[in-house]
């Protein structure tokens, strides 16, 4: 095969494709994104599935003529393919996402394990989250909470630490516009990632309940109370700066160039970040610091995590748990509180 494997969009739809492929695997990921589709996936995720798989058959390709048959993936060409990404210095979670998009579109077109990923469970081990020992004398047989997955390389832990104070002044202090400054309030004060903010239509502000809809990963919705402070944010730029000729339900607009009026994207929000960033002298405060910060106050504030999960929509409580980093001054205070309580137990026996 002499053309190049690249991803592009198809005119007029929601498609993207993976060009360069043999007609059959092209056959085989064209459906498969059309499935996931279907499914209610975003377009967001079928592009980062197809620049996942470009990378995969283009390693593929490298070690042949041509891109072999989806059939003939197994555990040592996995193997490989860890460890160019390795080489290319990829981030541990790009090369987990990309096994599991591997993984998902292998289980797609032949409703199995890619063979050699995964070890059958070991019946000698008495108690586990995913089976209990099997015993036939006592009728107890094996257990699976959920098919096995892919392996995946080891992830490091690392915090995310929260903006200090005097950090998040320094950065609203360099910020021109109320439109700005309107996103960053939100993504401070509401913990809202950058698509939820982009995705806001004037429908979705309740200035009588002080309400806000918000939309999420895979389209779910949830709504946000919303501080008088920031709706007045808000309402300031929607007053001031936000184009008036124009159609669009969008709450942020482009407000300069030949896409003036139109709903503002995503590159658009990142520079207004970057040109802070350097304005300000804070280089670590991106967007998703600001979201952090606000799980952070809240849980400094005693919110509890069921509450604090549903503010962020996270679908599992372990994800808002990474959120929540104990400071050493949290740890100072919560032990002095334990043992106050302790001495009053005890009184002058410790």
């Amino acid at each position: 095969m002499s053309h190049e494997i690249t991803v592009s969009r198809i005119d007029k739809s929601p498609f993207y494709q993976v060009n360069g492929l043999p007609p059959g695997i092209a056959k085989s990921v064209e459906s498969f994104f059309e499935l996931y589709l279907a499914r209610g996936f975003s377009r967001r995720t079928i592009r980062a599935y197809a620049f996942d798989l470009v990378i995969f058959f283009r390693f593929a390709k490298g070690r042949k003529a041509t891109v072999p048959p989806l059939k003939r993936v197994d555990f040592k060409m996995l193997i490989d393919f860890i460890h160019q990404e390795k080489g290319r210095n990829a981030a541990p979670a790009s090369i987990n996402r990309r096994l599991n998009t591997i993984d998902i579109l292998y289980r797609y077109c032949f409703n199995k394990l890619i063979p050699g990923t995964t070890a059958p469970p070991d019946p000698t081990r008495l108690r586990s989250k995913r089976y209990i020992t099997m015993d036939h004398t006592l009728g107890i047989f094996p257990i699976h909470s959920k098919p096995g997955r892919t392996f995946r390389v080891r992830m490091p832990h690392r915090l995310v630490t929260a903006l200090e104070p005097h950090e998040v002044n320094a950065f609203f202090e360099s910020i021109k516009s109320n439109r700005d400054r309107a996103i960053v309030t939100l993504m401070l004060v509401c913990g809202l990632r950058c698509m939820e903010v982009l995705g806001i239509n004037l429908s979705d502000l309740n200035t009588l309940s002080q309400t806000l809809r918000v939309r999420g990963k895979g389209d779910k919705e949830r709504v946000l109370p919303v501080p008088p402070n920031v709706l007045a944010i808000v309402e300031k730029y929607l007053e001031t700066e936000r184009p008036v000729r124009t159609k669009e339900e969008a709450v942020f607009l482009v407000q300069k160039g030949p896409r003036r009026g139109q709903r503002m994207a995503l590159e658009g929000l990142r520079g207004v970040f970057r040109y802070t960033r350097a304005a300000s002298g804070i280089t670590h405060a991106n967007a998703h610091r600001f979201r952090h910060t606000f799980g952070r106050n809240m849980a400094a504030a005693g919110m509890s995590l069921p509450a604090l999960q549903r503010l962020l929509g996270h679908s599992d409580h372990r994800t808002t748990l990474k959120y929540i980093n104990l400071t050493l001054q949290d740890v100072h205070t919560d032990f002095e509180k334990a043992q106050s309580h302790i001495k009053d137990l005890y009184g002058e026996s410790i």
